[in-house]
């Protein structure tokens, strides 16, 4: 059986964390997998669930996107964010006092451009090509020393966004170039399978390369600390 070029470096850090479950990725594209499912009609936030409890890789496109602020956030369909921003302040979410305050608030996070027709997301291990983002699913603990391993050889502070939806942190990572922690929003939480003390880790592929690398080197990847 052929091993995939990502394959052993998810079971190091899997193995070294001892993670529930294994990253996933996404990729943007203007063609589809060949594996992927193109037709199953997902909001980002379930996508990201399904692909990491049935190892699977969808195809979402706007066509089977069916939120608007994940089309959004991916780029796939860029909206007004005046045109989002009422569901934050009605009564279901009511994240925000007022519309105005939703738009201000989001006109001052990074906005998203489009990078594709597609976004394959799927497991890590089964990317060939390099992929965009990579997320991982992790505690308190475990989210410390990926950014810690990741920090090894230097790092900037990196600015956390509240009241931000997972699909949000698509484009933060991707905008900024830096991982980005995602508390999964009380809405989320609601309608999906999320643990109460789980988080999304995100990060562009040359965080999760830096990271492996400094697995032997790093007090945060070092298995045994000597007294």
């Amino acid at each position: 059986m052929d091993v995939h070029k990502y394959e052993p470096k998810v079971e190091k850090i899997k193995n070294l964390l001892n993670l529930k479950w294994p990253p996933i990725a996404g990729k943007f594209t203007n063609d589809q997998n060949k594996k992927g499912d193109s037709l199953k009609k997902i909001a980002i936030c379930e996508a990201i669930d399904f692909v990491r409890r049935k190892n699977s890789v969808l195809n979402i496109s706007k066509v089977n996107c069916t939120c608007a602020g994940g089309r959004h956030f991916t780029g796939l369909q860029i909206l007004r964010i005046e045109s989002l921003a009422p569901g934050l302040a009605r009564q279901r979410h009511k994240v925000f006092d007022t519309t105005k305050t939703a738009v201000t608030s989001a006109n001052r996070q990074p906005q998203p451009v489009n990078r594709g027709d597609f976004f394959i997301l799927g497991p890590l291990t089964e990317f060939e090509s390099e992929p965009d983002i990579i997320l991982f699913f992790t505690n308190a603990a475990q989210a410390d020393r990926l950014l810690g391993l990741i920090s090894y050889r230097g790092a900037e502070p990196f600015v956390y966004y509240p009241a931000s939806s997972i699909c949000s942190t698509i484009t933060n990572v991707l905008a900024t170039g830096k991982p980005q922690i995602n508390l999964i929003s009380h809405f989320e939480r609601q309608a999906g399978k999320w643990s109460p003390n789980e988080f999304i880790t995100a990060m562009p592929l040359k965080d999760f390369e830096e990271l492996v690398r400094n697995v032997p080197h790093s007090g945060y990847g070092k298995l045994e600390m000597s007294s």
